[in-house]
C-alpha cells in the first residue's frame, strides 16, 4: 500500500477519491481575467485543482528557444497569483503551479500555493526537485520521457530534501499522444515499485485514456484545460473544454465507483439472491427409506429463495450416505433426512 498524504487538507492515494487537475498551464495566454474565467469554469466541471505554469523565461530558457518564446510575457506577478488563489478558493477548488526555476518556486511559496508540480522536462533537474521539496510542500511530478532510473533519483532526491508527500505521474510526452504512447501498464508498474501514489498525465485526445488509468490504479489525473480548443497557442488544441472536461470527471467518478474494494466478496445487494440463484440437492426420483443414495438420486436444481438447504457442492457429501425414509421426487434434501449426517 503506498503512502498517502494531503494537499490543503484534501486527501490523495490509495483509498481516497481520484485527484482532478486541471492544467491551464499557459493557455491564459498572460491575461488574468481569462485564467479567472477557467479556473471559475474548471471549478464547475468538477476539477479538484487548477494547475498554472510558472516560469521565469531568463532563469528557464536560452534567447531565441521556441519556449523562451512561447512563455515570454505569460507569467502573473505575486499580486495576480493572489488574486487567482483568492478567485480558486471562493470556488471550492486549489491553485497550484509548476515552477520553471528557483525564483519561481520562491513566488509560488510567496503567493502561499499548497503543492508543487514538478513537470516532465523537470525531472532531471535535482537540484530544483530538491528546492521545491525542500519547501514542504508536497510534489506531483510526472515521468514523460523517462526512464525508471531517472524517476528513482528524482523520487530520492525528493526524498532526501524532506518531502512531505510525492505523487508520481505516468505521462507521454508527446502532443497529441496516440493511444499506442501511452504505456497505461506503467501505472501499476510504477505503483508496485514506489511507496508514494501514481497518477496519470494525459496528452491524449478526449477522455478514454484517463478513465482507463482510473481503472488502473491511478490516483491522480491531470488534463489540460481550456475554454476553446480553437485558440491561439500550443497547448490548446489537445485540452480538454468545460464540457469535455465535465463528462472526463463524471466518467472518473463512475469507474471509481466501479472499483469496489480489493476483495472477492458478495457486495451487499447480492446477499441476498444467494439462495435463490444457486443450485440444491432435490429428489431426482423416488428414493425408498434404507436405500443408499446414488448420483442418479439427486437432482441439483434453482429453488424458491430460501428452499435450499444444500447446496450443489454437498452432493459427494450426501453420495453412500442412506435414507432415514421415504423421499419424494422432487422433495428438497435435508441432512436430517440422511444416516450420518
Amino acid at each position: 500500500m503506498s503512502m498517502g498524504f494531503d494537499i490543503a487538507g484534501r486527501a490523495v492515494g490509495a483509498g481516497h477519491p481520484v485527484f482532478v487537475i486541471a492544467e491551464i498551464g499557459i493557455n491564459h495566454g498572460g491575461d488574468e481575467g481569462l485564467a479567472a474565467a477557467m479556473i471559475e469554469a474548471a471549478a464547475k466541471a468538477g476539477a479538484d485543482a487548477v494547475k498554472l505554469q510558472t516560469v521565469s523565461v531568463d532563469d528557464s530558457y536560452q534567447p531565441g528557444t521556441p519556449s523562451y518564446e512561447e512563455f515570454q510575457g505569460k507569467a502573473f506577478a505575486l499580486d495576480a497569483l493572489n488574486r487567482l488563489g483568492r478567485i480558486a478558493r471562493q470556488h471550492g477548488i486549489m491553485l497550484f503551479s509548476t515552477p520553471g526555476d528557483v525564483p519561481s518556486v520562491d513566488l509560488m511559496l510567496s503567493a502561499g500555493m499548497p503543492a508543487i508540480k514538478i513537470s516532465s522536462g523537470l525531472l532531471t533537474n535535482l537540484p530544483l526537485i530538491r528546492r521545491a521539496a525542500g519547501t514542504g510542500l508536497p510534489l506531483i511530478v510526472s515521468t514523460g520521457m523517462a526512464r525508471l532510473s531517472e524517476v528513482e533519483a528524482a523520487v530520492a532526491a525528493a526524498e532526501g530534501a524532506g518531502a512531505r508527500g510525492i505523487a508520481i505521474l505516468q505521462c507521454t510526452s508527446l502532443y497529441p499522444a496516440p493511444a499506442g504512447t501511452l504505456n497505461l501498464r506503467a501505472i501499476p508498474a510504477m505503483a508496485a515499485h514506489f511507496r508514494w501514489p501514481v497518477g496519470y498525465s494525459d496528452h491524449y485526445q478526449g477522455d478514454t485514456a484517463c478513465v482507463a488509468a482510473v481503472a488502473l490504479g491511478a490516483t491522480l489525473i491531470e488534463k489540460h484545460f481550456t475554454l476553446d480548443s480553437h485558440m491561439p497557442g500550443a497547448d490548446h488544441s489537445i485540452s480538454a473544454e468545460p464540457d469535455d472536461f465535465a463528462r472526463l470527471v463524471a466518467g472518473v467518478r463512475e469507474v471509481e465507483r466501479m472499483l469496489g474494494f480489493a476483495q472477492k466478496a458478495p457486495v451487499p445487494d447480492e446477499e441476498p439472491l444467494r439462495n435463490g440463484r444457486y443450485r440444491f440437492l432435490v429428489a431426482r426420483r423416488l428414493i425408498s427409506a434404507g436405500k443408499a443414495l446414488e448420483e442418479a438420486d439427486i437432482a441439483m436444481k434453482r429453488t424458491k429463495p430460501g428452499e435450499g438447504v444444500m447446496p450443489a457442492n454437498d452432493l459427494d457429501r450426501v453420495l453412500g450416505h442412506v435414507a432415514k425414509r421415504l423421499i419424494a421426487p422432487g422433495e428438497i434434501l435435508r441432512p436430517e433426512f440422511l444416516e450420518g449426517l
